[in-house]
């Protein structure tokens, strides 16, 4: 009869040598699925694609991991604009989260099914995607504040795309206040619906509104990271914009100065968005007698945006045109004037 103490130094050794080849199991079975995450973080976005496909090929799953893998094929295709196939993706995903029973998953399914709608262009579908997303958080006895938030900016893009202005002010207003209550004052999320919010009352002529929350945006994003990044500096120039066409311009050149020294420690800048600012500014500069500063603008401008011509180029020629006029130069202002309406013919304008 075997000791009870042999049995279990026997157990040991089996189990010692289990040990790698468990091991190596688990790490084959679980290949594709460990590699397809581990592309997806590291934003290798065909490599992750290769390797989810394999993982949902190669066995049956349970519903709630198919549809996690599923949602992260969706993602990495659409990274790649491959629209059709991630829709695909997310619709599977969508049935597999209803067999699951998972509110979470069945929410990110609908939420990447809308994200691909805006990316087609398909603002009907997006709009009545979203509005039966709301529906159903406001239905919950328990709804989803920062999903709740998010789905009123998708909104207000959807309705503003599709020509809807008063729909997509208020679904804004509502991104805005919701972001404030879920996020709090310091969240990006909430700087960028009162951006948003901001431009669209700009854009209609709204200023003081507009001024209102693109301060308040702007204030946002300094507590919380800063002034550089490209959703402030955005701000900043509709904030300056608003300023000039409510006939503050010192106010406007100052945003607009601001700006320009934002830019210049940002990298991956328009170099033709800057010069036109700049064209912009001179303009203010001009108005207000300061002719010298806005020469050296200007001349900057033009060195830029001559490369591609146009428009652009023919605006800031008569700017400069103006700029030399008021610095006793008639006939520098008669060739600059040449020049641009000379681009203007040549384009057809």
């Amino acid at each position: 009869m075997i000791s009870v103490t042999r049995i279990v130094r026997l157990g040991m050794k089996v189990a010692r040598w289990a040990e790698p080849h468990v091991k190596e199991w688990h790490r084959k079975r679980h290949f594709n699925r460990v590699e397809g995450q581990r592309h997806l973080d590291c934003r290798n976005w065909s490599e992750a694609e290769k390797h989810l496909t394999l993982a949902l090929a190669e066995r049956r799953h349970s519903n709630k991991r198919r549809c996690e893998l599923l949602l992260n094929l969706e993602h990495a295709q659409r990274r790649q604009k491959k629209l059709a196939e991630a829709e695909q993706s997310a619709l599977a995903a969508l049935d597999a989260a209803a067999q699951a029973r998972s509110r979470l998953l069945r929410a990110r399914a609908q939420d990447a099914l809308v994200d691909i709608q805006l990316e087609q262009d398909r603002y009907p579908e997006a709009t009545q995607s979203l509005v039966d997303v709301l529906n159903s958080e406001h239905a919950d006895p328990k709804p989803d504040g920062a999903r709740v938030a998010k789905s009123y900016r998708k909104l207000g893009t959807a309705y503003l795309k599709s020509g809807y202005t008063a729909e997509a002010m208020e679904a804004f207003r509502q991104a805005a206040e919701l972001s404030e209550q879920v996020f709090g004052g310091g969240h990006s999320d909430t700087a960028l619906s009162f951006a948003e919010l901001g431009m669209l009352h700009r854009q209609h002529g709204n200023h003081v509104e507009a001024q209102r929350s693109l301060r308040r945006a702007l204030e946002i994003h300094r507590e919380a990271s800063g002034l550089d990044s490209h959703e402030a500096t955005q701000g900043l120039y509709h904030l300056a914009a608003s300023l000039e066409e409510s006939g503050d311009l010192d106010g406007a050149a100052g945003e607009f100065e601001r700006l320009l020294g934002l830019r210049a420690r940002q990298v991956g800048v328009n170099p033709v968005e800057n010069a036109e600012t700049e064209v912009r500014l001179a303009g203010l500069y001009l108005k207000s007698g300061r002719t010298a500063p806005a020469r050296e603008l200007l001349h900057h401008a033009v060195s830029v945006l001559e490369r591609k011509g146009g428009q652009p180029l023919a605006q800031a020629l008569d700017v400069l045109a103006f700029a030399e006029e008021q610095s006793g130069r008639p006939d520098e202002a008669k060739r600059w004037r040449e020049v641009a309406s000379n681009l203007v013919n040549a384009s057809g304008a």
